[in-house]
């Protein structure tokens, strides 16, 4: 009869520790979980992800503007031969153009307008702008760079109020101005380095049709 009771009394010991050990496991889980949800949030939270990458992206240069890659000259030519001279604005701005082939080319060497009176060199004598023109300060300025048409017109197409530059008694219109600009740089750039002849693309004053569409 005690050996009766014993069992009983060891199997319900038994039955009462296994179903508190089952309930602590149970509880051990949702615990888990609750302590997982309760956990302080990890400081790189998915916003302040957002926020550095935005704060690290890489910024647009001031004022974010461009030049145009490339564009067309005289394209209303009165040459009844010598067509549109295609131009890659780009290159001239940003590859080593000078004649010696060592550096980039000022803004100024075309635009020569853009630039204060103190900087200009004879037989130039216009001035429209305060200080160089770079890219930096055109990005930061807002004023419009001339186009060599809105001083070197047409022959016949000078509108009113406006004057022919002249030089010497030489019309310096915009086939001759274009001419004298590019021409000059080109020869100078042969004579430096004639191997450039071979270069497509690549013209001297008497490579008219390497430049031009022939019409």
């Amino acid at each position: 009869m005690k050996n009766l009771a014993k069992l009983i009394v060891v199997s319900l010991f038994a039955s009462l520790t296994a179903f508190a050990f089952a309930c602590g496991i149970s509880n051990t889980g949702n615990g888990s979980a609750y302590l997982a949800s309760a956990s302080p949030t990890p400081a790189n939270t998915a916003a302040n992800t957002a926020a550095n990458s935005n704060a690290n992206a890489a910024k647009p240069p001031a004022g974010g503007k461009k030049i145009p890659k490339d564009f067309v000259l005289g394209k209303d030519s009165l040459d009844a031969v010598h067509g549109e001279v295609p131009f890659d604005h780009d290159t001239h701005a940003f590859a080593k153009y000078s004649p010696d082939g060592k550096s980039v080319l000022g803004c100024v060497e075309c635009h020569h307008t853009d630039q204060p009176k103190s900087a200009l060199k004879p037989p130039l004598v216009t001035s429209e702008r305060d200080v160089v023109l770079t890219m930096e300060t055109w990005q930061a300025s807002n004023q419009k760079v001339s186009s060599c048409r809105d001083c070197h017109f047409q022959d016949g197409n000078v509108p009113d109020g406006k004057e022919m530059p002249v030089l010497g008694g030489k019309d310096l219109n915009n086939e001759y101005s274009y001419h004298v600009n590019c021409n000059t740089c080109h020869d100078a750039a042969f004579k430096a380095r004639p191997e450039l002849k071979g270069k497509k693309g690549f013209a001297t004053s008497k490579d008219c049709l390497i430049c031009h569409v022939k019409n």
